[in-house]
């Protein structure tokens, strides 16, 4: 179930408290969501103003609390494929969910997210990609659940139960 918060209502104090934030990205097109106690607010901006993160990514999460900011390269975003766009939204909320769930314990992830490819060896980054396949293989395609655009209703991972499993061949 994804709820819906007045713009900014979350955004604005978690923008705050990120000073190295682009002041566009507060008033950047994007929506709010929900999954158990975490709130986060997604933000469609250019990559070159995710502020503490790299440019290089297409994604970026800021948890703060139990909620997050979550920057998504709008260009990315909008213009992926159905498939892209559920892995990269779903990977930033596997962030979101490990410090606000697990508090960074990765569901006991260490370098298995290797299954993936070398990028997710790390745990933080393996925990985000398990919870993005995992996400997949629940709820499909269908963003709803995270708040974007309409769909069915997918009850979503429990992060405690996320584990990394090898690519299906």
């Amino acid at each position: 179930m994804s709820l819906r918060l007045p713009p900014l209502a979350l955004a604005a104090p978690l923008l705050a408290l990120l000073p190295a934030c682009s002041p566009r990205v507060l008033s950047a097109d994007g929506w709010n969501f929900r999954v158990g106690d975490t709130q986060g607010a997604v933000r469609l901006v250019s990559r070159q103003e995710f502020g503490v993160c790299s440019a290089r990514l297409v994604g970026c999460t800021v948890p703060v609390g139990h909620g997050c900011l979550v920057m998504l390269d709008r260009d990315y975003f909008l213009n992926g494929t159905p498939r892209q766009r559920t892995l990269l939204l779903a990977h930033e909320v596997g962030h979101c969910l490990d410090a606000s769930v697990l508090e960074y314990g990765h569901g006991g992830i260490g370098a298995q997210g290797a299954v993936y490819g070398e990028y997710y060896r790390p745990a933080v980054e393996g925990f985000a990609e398990s919870y993005a396949r995992a996400y997949v293989a629940r709820c499909g395609d269908n963003l709803a659940p995270l708040g974007y655009g309409a769909g069915p209703e997918c009850e979503v991972p429990d992060p405690r139960g996320v584990t990394a499993e090898p690519p299906v061949r």
